[in-house]
């Protein structure tokens, strides 16, 4: 008998990978498609034909060498926020805005000027802040192309998991999921339905936004293939990592550091600046978490090497972290400060430099500033959930590198918990649509899951702590230089 599998595209911010996933619940390959962002000043976009031609490339590639007939279904996560515009063709009309870009902050501070934000946290759980897609679209119909199609009837707003969908299914399928949703600032959390009023105060048509579906559905087919899952990447890590349970939290080291502790079936209101979303929905009432974001992460390591040339790859970071003897603090506030913060004037700083400074000491100061931040935010999740830490599950690329994560569990004062497999994000989306069919349940997947390491705090606790104290000065001193 032949194995059965399921494919999985995680739609990435620089990259595309199609993950292959056996009976047994085991990664069996990845194919991958790079692309490039274009970057100018405040500005992130992509380029959304570039992507959706990538991802069919390595999709195809897939389904070729593993045969149609083996395969059960495709699941598809997506970096969230990031939002295209499309005709009813499947053409982008423009250039999608990256979910990093703060050109729409002038937007951001008008709606807020006119007294928005209140209500709009109150229904999605979020901030008015660029990151999240309602000002990018807004900001895409000033466009006159754009406004053009929209009052011709042929421009649809989409996320990446939307866009992807439109095009694998010729157009047949115009659907986005409930965690992509909960990303835009116009969906109403508790009625799992995008709001009428934000709706008219940020001037978006309801008919350019996808019908909303829960993570597990028949989303459409591509070469007959059912599309059976789609979720959000930082939903679908923390789906990855069965973490299932109240309580439970997972970290991701990619691009950027995202947080999420699934809070159950209730909405967990912050007043400490994380925000609410929709972790996921099989059936029935969705299940919530609460969520810190952290802009930069690995991409600050990917500055070293491709902007100061200071360390030739990610994994040289590691050995240099090791060599350095001095404390320095650096505040990677490329794009701004996200949770706790949300402070999208404040840029980078570094301080404590003297003449004796080398390449390790700047190495290992960005590599503290990653696990500083994750505490930030994992410090406000203990508060306000008055949920004690027992453990945190680690993924994604920057995951892998041993200095940082035994410096965030010294700064956590808890283990660190890594899987087998880190490419856990889209191991999620796999799980999802394959969920009912190849893998019976989800005590099926679970007993499959291993783990590869474990972290656990080395250093005194004084010492975390003085650690600490010094990066909260170094944020304070950033914050005031504007």
């Amino acid at each position: 008998m032949k194995s059965k599998y399921v494919l999985a595209i995680d739609q990435g911010t620089t990259s595309s990978v199609v993950a292959v996933v056996n009976e047994k619940a085991e990664l069996v390959e990845i194919f991958c498609h790079n692309f490039e962002q274009m970057i100018n000043n405040d500005a992130v976009l992509q380029d959304a034909k570039v992507i959706y031609e990538g991802v069919k490339e390595i999709l195809d590639a897939a389904i070729l060498k593993y045969k149609p007939e083996n395969i059960v279904s495709i699941g598809i996560t997506n970096q969230r926020e990031t939002t295209v515009v499309f005709d009813k063709k499947g053409n982008p009309i423009t250039y999608a805005i990256g979910w990093q870009s703060k050109h729409t902050k002038e937007i951001c501070d008008t709606w807020k000027a006119l007294g928005y934000e209140d209500y709009a946290k109150k229904i999605t759980g979020l901030p008015i802040n660029p990151y999240f897609s309602a000002s990018k679209m807004a900001h895409l119909l000033e466009d006159e192309n754009v406004l053009s199609h929209a009052n011709d009837n042929n421009a649809l707003f989409g996320t990446m998991d939307t866009f992807l969908l439109y095009k694998l299914t010729d157009g047949k399928s115009y659907y986005t999921d409930v965690t992509n949703a909960s990303r835009t600032l116009l969906f109403d959390l508790r009625k799992q339905k995008y709001d009428s009023k934000l709706l008219n105060l940020f001037n978006i048509p309801l008919k350019m936004l996808p019908e909303v579906k829960p993570n597990k559905t028949v989303f459409g087919y591509y070469k007959n293939i059912p599309i059976t899952a789609m979720i959000g990447d930082q939903q679908s890590a923390l789906f990855g990592h069965l973490a299932f349970e109240r309580g439970t939290m997972k970290v991701t080291y990619g691009t950027g550091a995202f947080i999420l502790m699934n809070t159950g079936n209730k909405v967990f209101p912050s007043q400490m600046g994380l925000i609410s979303t929709i972790a996921f929905q099989i059936d029935g009432k969705p299940i919530y978490a609460l969520e810190g974001s952290i802009f930069v992460a690995g991409s600050s390591v990917k500055w070293l090497k491709d902007q100061l040339g200071i360390i030739a790859s990610s994994k040289e970071s590691e050995k240099l972290a090791l060599q350095s003897h001095k404390k320095i603090y650096f505040v990677p506030a490329f794009v701004g400060l996200g949770a706790p913060y949300w402070d999208t004037d404040v840029r980078g700083a570094m301080f404590g430099i003297t003449a004796d400074v080398n390449k390790c000491d700047l190495v290992k100061a960005t590599l503290n500033a990653i696990a500083f931040q994750v505490k930030d935010v994992v410090d406000v999740m203990i508060k306000e959930s008055k949920i004690p830490l027992e453990k945190v599950y680690i993924d994604g690329g920057v995951s892998n590198n041993g200095y940082l994560m035994q410096f965030q569990s010294d700064l956590l004062r808890c283990p660190l918990i890594k899987p087998e497999n880190t490419e856990i994000t889209v191991l999620g989306a796999a799980f999802l649509a394959g969920l009912g069919t190849i893998f019976p349940d989800l005590e099926y997947i679970k007993k499959h899951q291993k783990v590869k390491k474990q972290y656990q705090p080395k250093m005194s606790f004084s010492e975390a702590t003085a650690e600490y104290q010094g990066w909260q000065k170094a944020v304070k001193s950033a914050r005031t230089y504007k």
